[in-house]
């Protein structure tokens, strides 16, 4: 227990030093567009500041209904309302990349002052991002990347980071032998399969006595989770762990693992921490889960689209950025699932005033 003990102390350390990065780069991204345009000499509205009155800001996230998201736009609406931004979140309530684009596209067309993206998949979204900046009007990334990086912004998990603390705790509840199974969402999903790619070889080099198996796709249903769990459980002996990539995946895995009494035998890891993996992890049926910062990546995004035009207007074109900031991740565990500072990382399903 003091092995697990120094592993959550350690990660604890990574995430406080992860968040003071990122309030760093916020304010070099700030300081860095306001003298740049000082420096150009681009026109009043950059020597004068911007009017912040009125202002409209439109937030289109992959999955409304998701717990994830939700706790997004409670970030942005406290965060706007702060400011006195009249702030709409919209997109699809199914996994749909499409959906989400042409989503974004029709809001675009209403002409906000800026636009914010939690983008499903982070291509396909160059001729709605890019015409947007061209036109003055600021947009900023989160949760994933846009290729090309057309926004000015993109505020995302660590994930390589954020595998480290998995690595460690896959490997004491293995002890470095045996079988993991792999359950993810979807095939072209980037935001999901980074939650893994980094972790495989991690794994793999850190222990090469596992046996990493290929992931199955459940493609966010925690009934179909669940059958490829039993599966995994009745077709490998030496199986260890299941790692599941994001909510649905976990609990279905869960659901499996009990039917099966096989409990003590495999154990579940996860990514994301909605309330349904919390109470897993209450009842001891989850090891261990990373929690990620939704509230705090859309508050910074508001405030980012405000502090830019706050300083340069929008008569001029938004330079767009490739630089990521990284947003905090906790690994979440039985141990510490109610202490304070895991509150923060876990996600909300309603907001103040819903």
């Amino acid at each position: 227990m003091s092995q697990l003990t120094s592993l959550f102390t350690r990660s604890t350390r990574r995430k406080v030093a992860s968040a003071a990065v990122a309030t760093i780069a916020l304010t070099g991204l700030l300081a860095g567009c306001a003298s740049g345009d000082t420096d150009s000499g681009s026109g009043s509205s950059a020597d004068s500041g911007g009017s912040t009155e009125d202002l409209r800001f439109i937030y289109i996230a992959a999955l409304i209904n998701d717990s994830f998201f939700v706790t997004q736009r409670c970030g942005a609406e406290d965060k706007a309302r702060e400011l006195g931004i009249d702030l709409a979140f919209q997109g699809p309530t199914t996994n749909d990349a499409a959906a989400e684009i042409k989503a974004f596209s029709a809001a675009a067309a209403t002409g906000p002052d800026g636009m914010i993206v939690a983008p499903f998949t982070n291509a396909g979204w160059g001729g709605s991002v890019k015409p947007l900046m061209q036109d003055g009007v600021p947009v900023v990334a989160t949760g994933q990347t846009l290729e090309p990086a057309d926004a000015m912004a993109t505020y995302i998990t660590d994930y390589l980071e954020s595998a480290e603390p998995l690595v460690d705790i896959i490997g004491e509840l293995t002890e470095g032998e045996g079988t993991v199974g792999l359950i993810a969402t979807s095939t072209g999903n980037k935001t999901d399969s980074d939650r893994y790619t980094e972790l495989v070889p991690a794994l793999e080099e850190e222990y090469p006595d596992l046996t990493i198996l290929d992931p199955e796709y459940a493609e966010n249903s925690s009934a179909t989770a669940s059958t490829i769990a039993s599966a995994l459980i009745t077709g490998n002996p030496d199986l260890k762990v299941i790692y599941a990539t994001s909510g649905p995946q976990a609990v279905g895995a869960a659901s499996a693992i009990k039917a099966a009494g096989a409990g003590d035998r495999v154990k579940l890891v996860s990514f994301d921490s909605n309330p349904e993996q919390i109470e897993l992890l209450k009842s001891g049926e989850l090891a261990a889960t990373v929690g990620q910062s939704p509230y705090e990546a859309a508050s910074l995004a508001v405030q980012t689209i405000y502090d830019y035009l706050s300083e340069n207007g929008s008569d001029e074109a938004v330079p767009a950025s490739d630089e990521i900031t990284p947003t905090p991740t906790l690994l979440l565990t039985p141990d510490n699932v109610e202490s304070d500072e895991a509150a923060t990382f876990q996600y909300m399903t309603e907001c103040e005033g819903d």
